[in-house]
């Protein structure tokens, strides 16, 4: 009696030992490739976020741009260091010329943290294009903020009103519905059923913005 209840229990031990172990030597195998797919995916959301400012001086439109990539990256992307600035900081470079920033930054949603690329002007007062990098809030409604028509709201929006500030160099948003049309420029569209998402969005770009324009060396 004994015999045939302990029999199954080691079977499945021995069985769940296996396969943890195939899991992890598989795992061993592919990390190499799914460190280089994430690379990749980060470096062409660079691209993303500053290949409009690279058309506008080059023949290429903005989509053959993204569509030459890796090439194109590597023609037009520098990495950007400053000693005492802690953000991942890349700048489009056309003949000698930084024609914009791609900035990462961070912060935190309803269910854990988040970070994005955000692109900005040489001045660091308008925003050229948003992307998410990650984010942890719920599919179908949280996790909506990667939609094209909610990042598009930020797309060449002019965002530094105060420029003197230390805490918030933009001025106030109201979240409207997302069926709704803005009436003005100070009206974004919040993801329905997610307004708690869709404010930590506009707030890490405050928060973000408001440290990258203090902070950031910029070309004058």
């Amino acid at each position: 009696m004994k015999d045939s209840f302990l029999y199954p229990i080691i079977f499945m031990l021995i069985t769940v030992l296996i396969f943890v172990g195939i899991l992890a030597v598989m795992y061993r195998l592919s990390e190499g490739k799914i460190e280089a797919h994430q690379i990749d995916s980060y470096n062409r959301k660079v691209l993303i976020t500053l290949a409009g400012v690279i058309a506008e001086k080059t023949d290429l439109s903005a989509d053959e741009i993204i569509a030459l990539y890796p090439q194109s990256y590597e023609d037009y992307i520098i990495v950007i260091t400053q000693d005492g600035f802690e953000r991942n900081v890349y700048a489009a470079l056309v003949d000698g010329e930084v024609l914009g920033y791609a900035f990462e930054i961070a912060g935190n949603g309803l269910w854990g943290s988040m970070s994005a690329l955000v692109s900005m002007n040489t001045a660091l007062d308008t925003i050229l294009e948003l992307r998410m990098v990650e984010q942890m809030e719920t599919p179908g409604l949280g996790a909506r903020i990667e939609e094209d028509w909610f990042l598009n709201q930020f797309k060449d929006r002019l965002f530094v009103f105060n420029p003197e500030s230390k805490s918030d160099v933009s001025k106030v948003y109201e979240f409207i519905a997302e069926t709704q049309t803005p009436e003005d420029d100070a009206q974004l569209r919040k993801v329905t059923g997610a307004t708690i998402t869709s404010s930590a969005v506009l707030q890490m770009l405050k928060d973000e913005i408001t440290y990258i324009y203090n902070a950031f060396e910029r070309e004058e």
